[in-house]
């Protein structure tokens, strides 16, 4: 069935109230924007990261929809304007009519952006990685590490773990002997292999300023590919005043040399976490060799806020050595980076390539569960 694919205008409100009214009743996992102009990076003159709507229509009836992330990248040495595709949903997933709308949406964007991304989408066994996979993307899950701050909290919290009932009494045994706080301090401990550099200090700050475009030009060509994180990008993505989001100027002697915005979370019943406290490290950016200093101050940061474990998903080498340098751990990751067959012939094998692309959590929809 041939639907129109267009951009979300204000007079489609009413018809996107009814497609979310037939979505929950049919328990679909979420719904559309109900507002043409997107809550979260609205298109707005002067923004150079926004988020785009679009509707996939049957007449005036709507029958699906998806979003556009828009914003410029440096992809290998150049600066281009890249997507990354997010949210896509249809009456599809109820009615079988609309089985080919996931194809029709993804072709459209492809059209609006031909180097285009998606992040996420909670592991390869989901309903859109499938579909992406069929239309020749490349695609590879974007490396987990996390660091236990409280051990005790961590073993009598952590889901995962404590599927059964002989592991949970397990893990509890561990928690209260102080067997299993040794064991994990003493795991990260052998890993640590970086001691943070004297003077080294981290600054909490709401906005960004010149510093933030000294330190991307000085970082931008350690990488095939990475959104441009300057001055102007990150105040819309991070200093919009949300109080969940703490950004860390690091200095080294008093000289900047790099950032990472961070959360600390209570979590409440969480299938993952349980009620841990949560600190993860969202996004970050520094000068190349000052990783794991910058690692170092964000661990130590969420350290003092009572977080009781550190995650994160981060994919260059750099990134990933400084965390293994400072003790952190790996585990499983259903945190997928795919990407468009024009992106992917730009990138080269996505096998080879994911280490030299900086992509986090920060490049996505944002930490939405954290």
């Amino acid at each position: 069935m041939s639907l129109r694919i267009v951009p979300y205008q204000a007079e489609h409100e009413p018809a996107v109230a009814e497609f979310n009214t037939r979505g929950k009743a049919h328990e679909a996992p979420f719904g559309l924007s109900k507002t043409a102009l997107s809550a979260w990076l609205p298109k707005e003159d002067g923004r150079s990261v926004v988020r785009e709507l679009f509707l996939a229509l049957e007449g005036v009836e709507v029958r699906g929809g998806f979003a556009l992330r828009r914003q410029p990248f440096w992809l290998r040495g150049a600066v281009r304007d890249v997507g990354n595709y997010q949210g896509p949903i249809s009456e599809g997933i109820w009615d079988r009519r609309y089985m080919m709308s996931g194809v029709q949406m993804l072709r459209a964007a492809l059209r609006e952006c031909p180097l285009l991304y998606a992040l996420g989408m909670g592991g390869i066994e989901q309903p859109l990685p499938k579909l992406l996979a069929a239309a020749g993307w490349s695609m590879k899950p974007i490396p987990f590490r996390f660091y236990v701050l409280r051990p005790s909290r961590f073993l009598r919290e952590i889901r995962p773990l404590r599927r059964t009932k002989l592991r949970a009494a397990i893990l509890d045994v561990a928690a209260l002997s102080g067997l299993g706080s040794l064991a994990i301090r003493a795991r990260q401990g052998y890993r640590t292999r970086h001691r943070l550099s004297n003077g080294c200090r981290a600054e909490r700050v709401d906005r960004y300023g010149a510093w933030a475009d000294t330190i991307w030009m000085q970082a931008r060509d350690a990488y095939a590919l990475t959104a441009i994180r300057d001055q102007a990008a990150q105040n819309v993505l991070f200093g919009d005043g949300n109080v969940k989001n703490m950004t860390l100027l690091c200095r080294r002697n008093g000289e900047d040399i790099g950032w990472a915005v961070v959360r600390s979370t209570v979590m409440q019943d969480d299938k993952y976490f349980g009620n841990l406290r949560i600190g993860s490290l969202v996004d970050c950016l520094g000068i190349p060799g000052e990783e794991a200093n910058i690692v170092a101050l964000a661990t130590d940061y969420l350290r003092g806020l009572g977080s009781d474990l550190v995650v994160t998903n981060q994919s260059h080498t750099a990134w990933l050595d400084a965390l293994s340098a400072r003790g952190y751990l790996e585990g499983p990751s259903n945190f997928l980076f795919a990407c468009s067959p024009q992106l992917a012939e730009e990138l080269g094998p996505l096998s080879e390539a994911l280490g030299t692309i900086h992509c986090n959590r920060a490049d996505g929809d944002g930490p939405i569960h954290l």
